[in-house]
């Protein structure tokens, strides 16, 4: 009996030791599975976003993202290549917690997502102008030889550059008037015919167009940049928190530096 009875706590010992570490493995990944997180990726937007040719998601905005799933383990990103307005409307309703597509903050945006205080990179701006002509390095440029500027979308990303190149140079102001649904076609059209002299656009929008359709038109240098940053689901503040976190150290430890120069050619952190 006195053997029966010494031999209970120590079973009871082992089955402790064993819940014990039933609970240390649970608490290391953060009590249990890590939540999936539906990731929808803007397409066709090379090489930011795009479908590579596995038809699964790549592209700047996409490693990004990868390197911050490596430092938030509690959660598991799932990638969904899809067209920007599903991206939209998708984040928007829930379907899709995060979307990815080189996107830039507007007051609109602001109101319908979530987005971190960090940004994840940056787009640059440049502009076309007539082949042969004097380049075209920088705003200055723009406003010294009175070069008239082709309309562009007001709630787009050039309306915003061009107000802050005015509020930074009150001496130079530059004026564009802004019309929505612009065709890039016909503004490209109306600098080769000389009624505009310049049509601003992102350069990785201009890059994406064939070379015979630009004939005749010479690109610039990056002339200013757009900061972009994923947007997310206004429910998904604690998500957002930590992505923005993930992103400061990602920045200040060169991580997206690297990631720029691999993808782009160039840091667009030095631009």
């Amino acid at each position: 009996m006195k053997r029966i009875r010494r031999s209970v706590p120590a079973a009871l010992l082992v089955l402790g030791m064993l819940g014990s570490l039933t609970a240390c493995g649970a608490s290391s990944d953060g009590g249990g599975q890590a939540r999936e997180v539906k990731v929808a990726v803007g397409a066709g937007f090379y090489p930011i976003t795009y479908a590579d040719e596995d038809g699964k998601a790549a592209g700047y905005d996409v490693e990004v993202f990868r390197e911050i799933d490596k430092r938030l383990p509690e959660y598991e990103f799932v990638y969904d290549v899809v067209d920007k307005e599903t991206m939209n409307v998708g984040v928007q309703t829930g379907t899709y917690q995060i979307g990815i597509n080189s996107m830039f903050q507007t007051e609109e945006r602001l109101k319908t997502y979530a987005f971190p205080e960090n940004n994840m990179g940056y787009t640059a701006v440049g502009c076309l102008y007539r082949e042969g002509e004097e380049p075209i390095t920088d705003f200055a440029d723009i406003y010294n030889r009175k070069l008239r500027i082709h309309p562009n979308d007001p709630n787009g990303s050039i309306q915003n550059v061009l107000e802050d190149w005015v509020q930074a140079h009150p001496d130079m102001p530059l004026t564009m008037e802004v019309a929505s649904g612009i065709d890039n076609n016909e503004g490209m059209d109306s600098v080769r015919a000389g009624e505009y002299d310049v049509f601003f656009q992102l350069l990785p929008v201009i890059n994406l167009w064939p070379d015979e359709a630009k004939a005749g038109l010479a690109v610039s240098e990056p002339l200013a940049v757009v900061p972009t940053y994923p947007i997310l689901n206004q429910s998904e503040t604690e998500l957002c928190d930590k992505i923005d976190q993930v992103l400061a150290e990602l920045k200040e430890d060169g991580t997206l530096s690297k990631l720029s120069v691999e993808t782009f050619g160039y840091d667009v952190f030095n631009l």
